[in-house]
């Protein structure tokens, strides 16, 4: 609930996921409501922009299907009045709060995780370039494998830059964790070349149920954001079914 122009709006929303979430919402329905008095257009953009920046940032295991929706839904009953530019900013702020705490939960209900990862890339030379550096990473059964083994492992996120689409200077990479949401880092690879962090302290940032993984390209500016997930023996199981009975067998 936000205070709009002394009138208390009300942004609701529920989700059903989850797997086969990239790399555009697939697999996703998502129903948002709120009691504002807001024209169409308006929303249609609003919500395109949070989209873009919430459930289309988040994987579970790099599929994805061919069902995918999300619905903002107003019904005016607020009776706020004309909105001016700070009352914008405020609800664009709550809507925003509602899209990605909602997309986060679709990651923590990941079939079989254990684990979820903010990978937070920057010095990209362009925004297409971070995004695809991070899609590798959180898309890569060797790195997700080692997430789910509370391994820091430098090398195999290395490795999936590498390969990715984005530009990358094997000797300008810095690489290094920290608790979800924080600033203070560690690091395990600065330049290229690993740091002379303790492995035992490394292990301990990657121990929590969520964390973050930080990865500057060093060079350029741009910037994005994935919320993944890590890879368990689980999933296997969840989704390897069982052919003598056809009801376990999954699409």
């Amino acid at each position: 609930t936000v205070d709009i122009a002394g009138t208390p709006v009300q942004i609701a929303g529920i989700a059903k996921g989850s797997g086969m979430i990239a790399p555009d919402m697939a697999t996703m329905l998502v129903y948002i409501f709120t009691d504002a008095a807001y024209d169409q257009g308006r929303l249609q953009a609003l919500l395109s922009a949070e989209n873009d920046t919430s459930f289309n940032c988040i994987t579970v295991d790099g599929d994805m299907s061919t069902n995918d929706t999300v619905l903002l839904l107003a019904n005016g009953l607020a009776g706020n009045g004309k909105l001016g530019a700070a009352d914008l900013k405020t609800f664009q702020a709550a809507l925003n709060h509602v899209c990605l705490a909602l997309a986060r939960m679709i990651v923590r209900d990941g079939e079989g995780i254990s684990r979820v990862i903010t990978v937070r890339v920057t010095g990209a030379k362009s925004f297409a370039d971070a995004d695809a550096a991070a899609r590798a990473v959180g898309n890569s059964a060797l790195v997700k494998t080692s997430w789910s083994g509370g391994d820091p492992n430098w090398g195999r996120i290395i490795d999936a830059l590498g390969y990715s689409p984005a530009v990358v200077v094997e000797e300008k990479v810095d690489i290094a964790y920290s608790a979800s949401g924080s600033r203070k880092k560690i690091y395990s690879l600065k330049k290229g070349r690993p740091t002379r962090t303790a492995f035992g302290t490394l292990c301990k940032t990657v121990e929590p149920g969520e964390f973050d993984l930080h990865i500057d390209l060093n060079l350029g500016k741009a910037a994005a954001v994935l919320h993944a997930a890590d890879l368990t023996e689980e999933y296997v199981e969840f989704n390897k079914g069982d052919i003598s009975d056809p009801a376990t067998l999954g699409g």
